[in-house]
């Protein structure tokens, strides 16, 4: 899942352009982007990007305690979320996936 300060509208066109197959979240009020620390201020005052969430993977267990978060970086390549995904299922005692 995806989360975002942009409105259901905007999210809709975005995940329609790109062919976004998984859940984005909008989150107007940023709740959930100030709860997690991701409130993205490097951009100046009045910039549209201002705000917009710090990239973040966050991993939870079948229990649904979080094990790990991985932020800062864009997580564009499908072999970097592959080897997040291997090193949480190889901690938990699963089989690694291809």
């Amino acid at each position: 899942m995806s989360v975002t300060a942009d409105d259901v509208a905007t999210i809709q066109r975005f995940a329609k352009i790109r062919k976004i197959d998984f859940p984005l979240l909008s989150d107007e009020n940023r709740g959930v982007i100030n709860a997690f620390g991701l409130f993205n201020d490097r951009f100046p005052e009045g910039s549209r990007y201002r705000g917009t969430a710090i990239p973040m993977v966050v991993v939870v267990n079948a229990e649904g305690i979080v094990t790990h978060t991985y932020n800062g970086h864009g997580y564009t390549e499908d072999h970097e979320i592959a080897t997040i995904v291997n090193n949480a299922v190889e901690e938990a005692g699963g089989p690694k996936s291809q």
